[in-house]
């Protein structure tokens, strides 16, 4: 049986910080199901691109943020496999929690801070 497997970066609009960003979150669906978690980053909402879920530009914030956004793709991408191989079936919540636990240290880890 296929299983349907989505990644999603978008920006928590409804709490905006008190210098204008919001928080980035990432929502993983796997049939049907999503988990979401915070990126921990912050990011001006004047930059994002919604469609493509990253921000638009070329300067150095824009440019790291992306690299990081691209790095935490690609983890939960291969975490997504290597669940798959071992187990068979992946749920979200299995999965974001895998990608969650180091949740604290996501941008330190990508070079955001």
């Amino acid at each position: 049986m296929r299983s349907t497997f989505k990644i999603l970066f978008y920006l928590k609009k409804n709490s905006p910080k008190p210098d204008g960003t919001a928080p980035l979150m990432c929502r993983i669906t796997i049939d049907g199901t999503i988990s979401q978690f915070s990126c921990k980053m912050d990011v001006s909402p004047y930059l994002w691109d919604t469609k493509a879920g990253r921000l638009t530009g070329k300067s150095g914030v824009a440019v790291k943020t992306n690299i990081a956004l691209d790095k935490i793709r690609v983890d939960i991408n291969r975490h997504y496999q290597d669940v798959m191989q071992t187990d068979g079936f992946v749920t979200s919540t299995a999965l974001s929690t895998i990608c969650g636990q180091n949740a604290n240290v996501l941008p330190i880890q990508y070079g955001c801070i």
